[in-house]
């Protein structure tokens, strides 16, 4: 196989804001044994990819793998990958923003490596048409993507590289063959050597990009990789069998393209079934079985932007950094830049088998970076209308020097964030409970060595008890009637019954003076019997916090009797709430949510079951606190309440 080219590209990646704990884990069992081993075969060449946290960890604590990489481009064994530093999803980020990544990406190489990368890692190889133009405009030459990609345009030999453009702007593309992503390293050497020679004997390059975390961190891999010698004997067996190696900057220099292509928007295929919703995915999943092969690049999938669809705290946080993203442009702050940059990482936008939606402390990294880089710009404080998510309707957004608020009147009247500014939180950063596709135990699949995209896993019994959903996102100051025999416990299990009209319904809002008030006119069943109530609620900011007050009507032609909750929800973890009958402190007593005279107050974790690379996680997402009143109210009565949320110290 002296003439067959192998392209080797290992792409390392974490996330901002993954714990310490994890970034250690991830050099001890697969970054520091894979440039070990590597090294020690200075005839073979490689493409390395490392995410922009990864760059940063390894300079300031990991001086052996930062050498390596340094010895292994200076020999030319190994190329560096540029790509968004961060790792955004190119494609969902303003414009300004691509660029601005990619080349924070290229200086950091060209400063410490003397090299300018020619090539970019696509985050999670989403693609879409308009790429090559920002691209290029950051010295970008070629990139990497699933084999799907061309599959889905009609091409049929992924053995190659094929030029595209956008505007006239050109960037090469190397196809990633899927086939080598599953076979390396979770297959034995013979396995590979036939693939490799059916290449081969077509003319063909092999070639393969994919996550370094493969090799040691994903689960069976450190033992299979390393202590069971897979990767030792399949370096070995490169060198033996004369494979030659090449960078991909090298086989571009050598080959000429093999034809134009236009790429339709696309991820790897996995990707495209996990933003499916799960019914979505059953019955693709039934179309595709019975499609002939020749037909199945009509076959897609869904579409990364999906995710701001099937995920509305994805949305509200892309929409979030889209906000940021202005205000930084126009004001032209390289301080706050950096750290928009750093809020825009990918993890927190999807979910499938791995993907961080779920796991709050990315979610609330990003949130972090995003309100420091506000606490940087000069932002107009009180109240500003704006159709914040998109969506074709108003949303209030009121800022002050401790708090953001943003209420959404189309929905409930809710509020949908709550930033503490001193310590930049998003206290509203709560997922939903809701239903995925794997929540649907598949049939258990057996065997070692298999890649983390073939492993099914059972939902242990004790935790089907999880498989709960809520049929609203999880908002505050949503509007509750319940039916007089509710506990705490239905209403956790969202297994009571609703009996009024306010939760997920349109609030009319005006301005009086400096507060926003939210009105509606609604139906609580009561029985057989309709009452009419209005609510009327009044958000206003204070000196030190802000106040919710509620007025309620019996609009109907009989007396009648409530029982009426307010509905918040909070992005705290454990220790970070104390509750006594009244009241709630917050954050070690750095705030204080008090209703007025509830007649209790409800609260309980809000947990998840999701799928993770180890199996399954029950996650805590937050906690729901609902104060909860009854009363009775004569024809036309009123009654009055509030809810405030005050500083209790003064932390600034």
């Amino acid at each position: 196989m002296s003439e067959f080219v192998f392209l080797f590209a290992v792409h390392n990646h974490q996330p901002v804001g993954n714990f310490r704990s994890v970034f250690e884990k991830a050099f001890d069992d697969c970054y520091r044994p894979f440039l070990q081993a590597v090294r020690k075969h200075p005839s073979l060449k490689l493409t390395l990819h490392f995410s922009g946290p990864l760059w940063e960890y390894m300079l300031e604590k990991e001086k052996e793998c930062w050498d390596a990489v340094q010895d292994m481009v200076g020999k030319g064994q190994a190329e560096l990958l540029g790509g968004g530093f961060y790792e955004p999803i190119l494609s969902i980020i303003p414009e300004e923003d691509r660029i601005g990544q990619v080349e924070l990406m290229n200086r950091f190489l060209e400063e410490h490596f003397k090299k300018s990368p020619r090539g970019a890692w696509l985050t999670e190889r989403v693609w879409e048409p308009n790429l090559p133009k920002s691209l290029a405009k950051a010295g970008i030459e070629y990139t990497l993507l699933d084999e799907e990609h061309f599959h889905y345009a009609g091409i049929k030999n992924i053995h190659t590289s094929y030029i595209t453009e956008d505007e006239g702007c050109p960037l090469r593309l190397f196809p990633i063959d899927k086939k080598l992503r599953y076979l390396i390293p979770f297959r034995g050497l013979e396995e590979i050597r036939n693939y490799f020679t059916e290449i081969a004997g077509k003319g063909g390059a092999a070639i393969l990009g994919d996550d370094g975390e493969k090799f040691g961190l994903w689960p069976g891999t450190h033992k299979w990789v390393y202590e069971e010698g897979w990767l030792k004997t399949f370096l070995v067996f490169l060198e033996k069998e004369g494979i030659r190696t090449l960078t991909y900057s090298e086989y571009l220099d050598a080959n000429p393209p093999s034809g134009r292509v236009y790429l339709p928007p696309a991820s790897y295929e996995e990707m495209m079934e996990w933003v499916l919703e799960p019914e979505e995915l059953e019955a693709f999943k039934t179309l595709k079985s019975g499609v002939p092969d020749e037909s199945r690049r009509f076959l897609r999938g869904g579409y990364f932007r999906d995710f701001l669809i099937k995920y509305r705290e994805s949305n509200h946080l892309h929409k979030r950094m889209l906000l940021v993203s202005r205000e930084v442009t126009r004001q032209r702050n390289e301080d706050a830049r950096r750290l928009l940059y750093k809020g825009q990482g990918n993890d927190p936008f999807w979910h499938g088998v791995f993907g961080g939606l779920y796991l709050p402390h990315l979610r609330e990294a990003a949130y972090y970076h995003l309100l420091e880089a506000e606490k940087k710009l000069v932002l107009k404080p009180g109240w500003e209308v704006e159709d914040f998510d998109l969506d074709g309707s108003k949303e209030f957004l009121h800022r002050d020097e401790i708090f953001n608020i943003l209420l959404k009147p189309s929905f409930g009247g809710g509020i949908i964030e709550v930033d503490y500014k001193p310590l930049s939180r998003n206290l509203s950063d709560v997922l939903a409970r809701r239903k995925e596709s794997y929540h649907q135990t598949p049939e258990e699949k057996k065997g070692e060595g298999r890649s983390i995209h073939e492993l099914a896993k059972e939902i242990p019994a004790q935790d089907r008890k999880f498989l709960r959903y809520d049929w609203h996102p999880r908002f505050s100051a949503l509007d509750h009637f319940l039916h007089p025999l509710t506990t705490q416990e239905d209403f956790q299990q969202m297994s009571y019954g609703e009996q009024g009209d306010f939760v997920n319904q349109e609030y009319f809002p005006t301005m009086e003076k400096k507060s926003l008030v939210l009105d509606r006119e609604g139906t609580v069943w009561i029985g057989d019997f309709q009452a009419r109530i209005f609510i009327r609620k009044k958000i206003t900011a204070e000196k030190e916090g802000f106040r919710v007050a509620y007025e309620l009507e019996n609009r109907s032609d009989r007396d009648i009797r409530l029982f009426f909750g307010s509905e918040w929800n909070f992005s705290l973890f454990p220790g970070e709430a104390e509750f006594s009958k009244n009241k709630a402190l917050f954050l070690m007593g750095k705030l204080v949510f008090e209703p007025d005279h509830p007649h209790e107050i409800w609260h309980f974790p809000l947990e998840t079951l999701s799928q993770s690379e180890e199996g399954y996680d029950i996650i805590r997402q937050g906690i729901c606190i609902l104060p909860v009143w009854k009363f009775s109210l004569a024809k036309h009565e009123r009654f009055f309440t509030k809810i405030n949320i005050l500083r209790k110290n003064d932390d600034r």
